[in-house]
């Protein structure tokens, strides 16, 4: 590898550390404000037992990420065997997995929630949430779990036959490696990823759609153009608006990652996977930094950390 590569392969892998620190946290926040929520008054609403749900799997998905790439344990990954490599496969796709679906659930409830058209399956999801979206839930995680197992047959025992002259004598000697089978992960990989990302487009658009029609009736109705219901709805376009652009840069750098075989240096991979961390890290940032209550949650937490800093220093 040439000095500008290596150069570009450690800025990327520091971005890549910190999205991940970045994407932990919050996720992490988001999850523990929620169970707080629950923990007083033991219940919650549906809409953040998706996000709890989306948040975890981000948690775990960057968590993941972290671990393969920290340099301590990126050694130990290096000298793993068929059994790890395939263990590690298939986590990394189920997490992958987890993600996309959740992600997809969550924007059809937001769909499913402020969209009013009269389609039969729209209003029965709309009456039917709280029982509906548990399910859907519950099955996204088997079907990331059956469509990530295959993953782990993917990679397979390689033997390399070595010619040698030993004592004037052909000797063969075989040496043993892993390899992956990157044409059949990359077809498993759009298998399982492409339902939820449809879904996903078809819901951002009809939500988008709808929220964007309303608000032009708004805007014609009223005469104050800022007026507090206008400017709601535009603040959901442009939230969905950005839910949107992040989740199909995630999808078209995860495709890129699942195809390895197109790497021609250690660079291309670092910056392909800081790419694909930063929609989860961007997002549930945003999420927080939108959501006044989780907004005023984590100002508390911090101002508390930070007198807790002070009266140590002292």
């Amino acid at each position: 590898m040439d000095i500008m590569g290596l150069v570009l392969q450690y800025i990327f892998d520091s971005v890549l550390y910190i999205e991940c620190i970045v994407g932990i946290i919050m996720n992490f926040f988001i999850v523990a404000a929620n169970f707080m929520k629950w923990k007083t008054m033991r219940s919650l609403h549906i809409g953040d037992k998706i996000l709890s749900s989306l948040a975890t799997s981000r948690f775990l998905f960057l968590l993941n990420v972290f671990m393969n790439f920290v340099p301590p344990l990126d050694t130990f990954w290096a000298n793993r065997n068929l059994q790890v490599m395939s263990a590690m496969s298939v986590v990394t796709t189920f997490l992958h997995s987890t993600n996309l679906w959740f992600a997809t659930i969550l924007c059809v409830f937001y769909c499913v929630k402020i969209t009013n058209y009269n389609w039969n399956f729209l209003i029965l999801l709309k009456n039917k949430m709280s029982t509906f979206f548990p399910r859907f839930l519950l099955v996204s995680l088997l079907i990331s779990l059956f469509s990530s197992l295959p993953f782990g047959w993917c990679i397979f025992i390689l033997q390399i036959q070595n010619l040698t002259n030993l004592a004037m004598e052909n000797v063969t000697l075989p040496k043993v490696g892993v390899q992956e089978n990157f044409h059949n992960m990359f077809l498993l990989f759009l298998t399982g990823s492409c339902p939820p990302f449809l879904i996903f487009l078809v819901a951002d658009f009809l939500l988008l759609h709808s929220l964007w029609m309303h608000t032009r009736r708004m805007r014609n109705s009223t005469s104050s153009f800022r007026s507090p219901n206008l400017e709601s709805h535009f603040s959901a376009v442009k939230s969905m608006s950005l839910f949107l652009v992040l989740h199909i840069l995630y999808f078209i750098c995860s495709s890129v990652y699942f195809m390895s075989e197109v790497y021609d240096s250690g660079a291309e991979f670092s910056i392909i996977s800081a790419v694909i961390s930063s929609p989860p890290s961007l997002h549930s940032l945003y999420i927080i930094s939108s959501n006044t209550q989780l907004k005023k949650i984590f100002i508390s937490i911090f101002h508390g950390l930070k007198c807790c800093r002070q009266e140590l220093e002292l």
